[in-house]
């Protein structure tokens, strides 16, 4: 299946660029923090998207890749990732549809940030990745929120008539849907899944142009985030960190 997105929507200059890259900050440091304890890791990724998380846990998981997969299905992305890294020996690159993908390979950590919104089956999907996790591996899962603080706000304020629909940016980055986390949370328990831990990511009280104006500090920007984790249901995204039912 090929992902319906615009290219120019994963580079600067994108109204919400700025948006989307604090959301996947928040996802990276997720990710880290789960996996800090953990002397050797096995890693699938699926998609390059704007290259943050990618070129993040590369930096900081260095030496204890053991194995790096990254499956992405667009070859403008991969052209993108192309121009702007050069991935070390232990790194592979699969051009291949989600759906499509296959490998003996078994994997310590599966991290699908951002791509269960964009698929025709994110159930599927789910299903089909569960098999690749090696004894013990988790699946860390993040995908844009409908019941985010602003959105709430907006549509208490008549503003928006329904929580899960989609706006033209939304469109522009390929999105099909949003989740709010009972949603997400019966679709991961429906394929075998259980979920171990959540995270909100990005706490947006009000909208990017609300925000902007506000002109925020760094640092309250950085609160509000941390602030976030613990807040799964209102943040901006939702992160779930879920295992094999047992």
């Amino acid at each position: 299946m090929t992902i319906e997105q615009d290219r120019d929507a994963y580079v600067p200059g994108f109204a919400y660029y700025d948006d989307n890259i604090l959301l996947l900050k928040a996802t990276l440091e997720q990710i880290i923090r789960r996996t800090r304890r953990m002397e050797t890791i096995r890693l699938l990724s699926l998609g390059v998207g704007h290259r943050y998380v990618v070129r993040g846990l590369l930096d900081t998981l260095g030496n204890r890749l053991a194995k790096y997969v990254i499956v992405e299905g667009s070859p403008e992305i991969i052209e993108l990732f192309n121009q702007e890294l050069a991935p070390p020996p232990n790194v592979e690159l699969v051009h291949s549809y989600f759906e499509n993908f296959d490998t003996d390979e078994r994997f310590d950590v599966i991290e699908m940030g951002f791509v269960l919104e964009h698929v025709d089956d994110p159930g599927a999907i789910l299903s089909r990745f569960r098999r690749f996790l090696a004894p013990g591996g988790r699946i860390m899962i993040a995908v844009p929120n409908a019941f985010s603080m602003h959105r709430l706000i907006g549509h208490q304020a008549g503003l928006m008539k329904d929580l899960h629909s989609l706006s033209d940016a939304d469109l522009a980055l390929g999105h099909r849907r949003y989740f709010d986390p009972v949603q997400l949370e019966a679709l991961i328990a429906k394929h075998g899944l259980e979920v171990v831990d959540r995270a909100g990511l990005m706490f947006k009280p009000f909208t990017t142009g609300q925000l902007a104006t506000l002109n925020l500090d760094t640092r309250i920007r950085d609160a509000m985030n941390e602030i976030g984790f613990g807040l799964p249901d209102i943040c901006n995204g939702i992160f779930v960190e879920a295992r094999p039912c047992r």
